[in-house]
């Protein structure tokens, strides 16, 4: 297992096939700056390139996971119309760099999860979270809009919800979000690693191409028109090129013969 410097706003560590991304600013509850956000964007866009990474986990040290946007960072943004609008961008850029990494996106969420957090939340593939949590969007509480997260956030909690916690800023649980669709599986603090662990477990067994033309898929999928000639002709075209692959034929041997697939990667 190898790890950055314990400095860092983003601690870098590899364990097996899937590279761990932990938010390292316990001491602020690990509030965004310009730092930890670049580290961010560079690291979705390294690793999603890169053969020996199956999955992505993204975590975070300290009682809470993430309490959005350091305020300071943002006022000092503020102060200059071309940094406000270039630090706009880059949020945009994180967001929209997790939810088309090639490789599957699981977030470890505990303790808070507010404003910025739960677009870092929303962008990923599969949501872990402790029955402790507590999710909220403030931002009109500052006299803000949760604008570059909303297009993930809407996504993951529906609109209904989202017109309720985006106007009103009020917190809500963990089994809120679960029940809402936010998170995916839903565990006390003391076994949130056990489940993450066999949620790798599941990921190591896929094939990587067909993980990631499955994120494009369901991507997509999701701005088509069902009814249209050409969506039923895009996803067939899909098929039979994946089926194709040396990936398929192999997983389709794996099965025929009994045994465990060799993927590449």
């Amino acid at each position: 297992m190898t790890e950055q410097s314990n400095e860092k706003p983003v601690i870098e560590t590899r364990k097996g096939k899937s590279v761990w991304l932990t938010l390292n600013r316990p001491h602020i509850k690990n509030a965004m700056n310009g730092e930890m956000i670049a580290m961010l964007v560079e690291a979705f866009q390294r690793l999603g390139n890169d053969p020996d990474t199956r999955a992505i986990v993204l975590a975070a040290n300290g009682d809470a996971f993430c309490s959005g946007a350091d305020l300071s960072y943002m006022m000092q943004m503020a102060q200059q119309a071309a940094s406000n609008k270039t630090s706009g961008i880059t949020l945009t850029s994180l967001f929209r760099g997790i939810a088309e990494c090639p490789k599957p996106v699981v977030a470890r969420v505990h303790g808070l999860c507010l404003a910025g957090a739960t677009g870092l939340v929303s962008a990923s593939d599969i949501i872990v979270a402790s029955n402790n949590v507590k999710f909220s969007l403030p931002e009109v509480k500052r006299g803000l809009i949760p604008a570059t997260i909303s297009p993930y956030v809407v996504q993951a909690m529906g609109v209904q919800a989202a017109r309720r916690y985006f106007i009103t800023g009020e917190t809500f649980t963990a089994e809120k979000a679960y029940e809402l669709g936010m998170v995916h599986e839903l565990t006390t603090l003391d076994t949130l690693d056990a489940k993450l662990e066999s949620i790798l477990a599941e990921l190591d067994s896929c094939a990587p191409d067909a993980m990631a033309a499955c994120k494009k898929l369901v991507r997509d999928v999701s701005r088509m028109d069902i009814t249209a000639d050409e969506t039923h002709a895009d996803v067939a075209a899909r098929l039979a090129e994946v089926r194709g692959s040396a990936e398929a034929a192999e997983g389709m041997m794996a099965f025929m013969e009994k045994r465990k697939p060799k993927w590449v990667g």
